[in-house]
């Protein structure tokens, strides 16, 4: 009896899945923990910011109250991209399988597709300071030191350390400062608090002793670790490329971190007519990137 169109890839595709999305669930999600994660029904999205009102204004007895008109930004569009990668299994490769290579494909594919997701979205940390890759509403790159209001008339405002400087309980306690000092479009102060620590792996020991030694760091003295009251975390990111570079986040809702997910981790498999391999590929479509630079303070590379 002639084979059915698939029938190989069919026949193997229940373990393949499997053992793919089993391994694909084990990875931890180190972005989710910083961007905020939105699913797209469209082929890009846009966002635009809008700035508030002022503050009040004296209103003499008799008079009119002043009315005021909040304006907004230009817009910044996430167009979502498509990736994909796939592997084939001979009809031999199958029948002969003494050390389980096929078992080890779905998972390598699955390293693959996590690697590529986190790759992707640290890559927005990456570039911070690259505004020929990635600009925000201000045409800024996302850690500068001349960021503009909307109407790019007020300003210059700065989300980065005044000098570069690697991680220490005096270039922590700045960051701290300039993200609690950020103001909105209006000048408004938005009350900002610090929640998230996030360094590359070369750091992860000064972040520990920064938020959980009891005295000083880095001092003989007994003076008590100011930085514990601060209720900071720390997230080591690991695919961060740099070895000097660290970023200090407010809460995610108070951030214009974005991941917008058009379609998500999908497997499809089918046979090749010529070979009789079975064929797997999988497929994700996905935007990254930065709106807005309030809510997050770095330190650049240098």
């Amino acid at each position: 009896m002639p084979s059915r169109s698939a029938g190989f890839s069919n026949l193997i595709a229940p373990e393949i899945h499997e053992v793919f999305f089993n391994k694909y669930k084990q990875y931890p999600d180190e972005y989710a923990q910083v961007f905020n994660l939105e699913d797209s029904s469209h082929a890009y999205e846009e966002d635009i910011e809008v700035a508030g009102l002022g503050q009040f204004v004296t209103k003499p007895e008799g008079t009119s109250v002043t009315y005021d008109d909040p304006f907004q930004s230009g817009r910044k569009r996430y167009t979502h991209t498509t990736f994909g990668l796939g592997f084939r299994v001979t009809n031999e490769l199958y029948n002969d399988d003494l050390y389980g290579v096929i078992k080890r494909m779905p998972q390598a594919l699955a390293r693959s597709a996590h690697q590529t997701i986190e790759v992707q979205a640290w890559n927005v940390f990456n570039n911070a300071i690259n505004s020929t890759i990635q600009i925000g509403f201000d045409g800024q790159p996302l850690i500068s030191t001349t960021h503009l209001n909307i109407k790019q008339t007020g300003g210059p405002y700065t989300n980065s350390l005044s000098t570069a400087a690697d991680l220490s309980v005096t270039s922590l306690q700045q960051a701290i400062q300039i993200l609690e000092q950020t103001t909105d479009d209006r000048d408004l102060n938005l009350m900002l608090k610090p929640k998230l620590l996030v360094v590359p792996v070369v750091q992860k020991w000064m972040a520990r002793e920064l938020l959980h030694s009891e005295y000083k760091p880095q001092t003989a003295d007994n003076e008590i670790n100011s930085l514990q009251d601060e209720e900071l975390s720390y997230l080591v990111a690991h695919y961060l490329t740099g070895t000097h570079e660290w970023f200090l986040l407010s809460d995610k809702a108070e951030h214009y971190l974005k991941f917008f997910w058009r379609q998500k981790m999908k497997l499809d498999n089918d046979d090749d007519f010529d070979t009789g391999d079975a064929k797997f590929k999988a497929t994700m479509r996905f935007s990254v990137g930065f709106s807005g630079w309030r809510g997050i303070v770095g330190n650049s590379a240098y």
